[in-house]
């Protein structure tokens, strides 16, 4: 970590503790390895913003999420393309165990909404769909079969029958599924 100071006051360290499911080990392993990107930028300026490919690199539990750029998209603060520490933060506290499921599936809609809209439609669906089965690259779902599966998903979860999945239908729904929050979480 450059010369091995770190940015991270008591005060500072204190409130994200306060405002984050993780522990003190955890934060500062996580500025340690997200220093360790760009030391001098962010041993001068721990508010510094590395660009999201960087990140990336260093941080696998994004690298290989199907939905890498979505998770880059709705944490990066400025929609700059880059992360601070606090956006890193932010990522990682989500998917710790501690952080409970309806926080997460809060911001699991979000990455979901791929159009920004505040719902996610059918279009949304099969992008969803398309990136977990690694659809286009093997040809095992036709278009019908995929359509067939979306519209039993909506027939599910679409409570007001508008032709999409508001934030609190999808909440909703999650809350139903037992292994949803261990779906979402990694160790830092």
């Amino acid at each position: 970590m450059g010369n091995n100071k770190s940015q991270i006051t008591e005060e500072r360290l204190e409130e994200y503790l306060q405002l984050t499911f993780l522990t003190k080990t955890e934060i500062l392993s996580l500025y340690k390895r997200f220093s360790a990107i760009e030391p001098d930028n962010v041993q001068e300026n721990i508010m510094h913003r590395i660009p999201v490919e960087l990140v990336i690199e260093a941080f696998p539990q994004i690298k290989y999420n199907p939905f890498c750029d979505r998770i880059c998209d709705v944490f990066s603060s400025l929609k700059d393309d880059c992360f601070s520490f606090e956006d890193m933060l932010d990522f990682c506290s989500v998917m710790s165990e501690k952080c409970p499921n309806h926080v997460k599936a809060l911001w699991a809609f979000r990455i979901f909404d791929f159009n920004n809209d505040s719902s996610i439609d059918k279009d949304d669906l099969m992008e969803i769909f398309g990136r977990l089965v690694n659809d286009g690259k093997t040809g095992d779902f036709l278009y019908e079969e995929k359509n067939y599966i979306i519209n039993v998903l909506l027939a599910s979860m679409d409570i007001e029958n508008n032709g999409n999945i508001g934030q609190l239908e999808f909440t909703h729904a999650i809350g139903k599924m037992d292994d949803f929050g261990s779906a979402l979480t990694f160790t830092v």
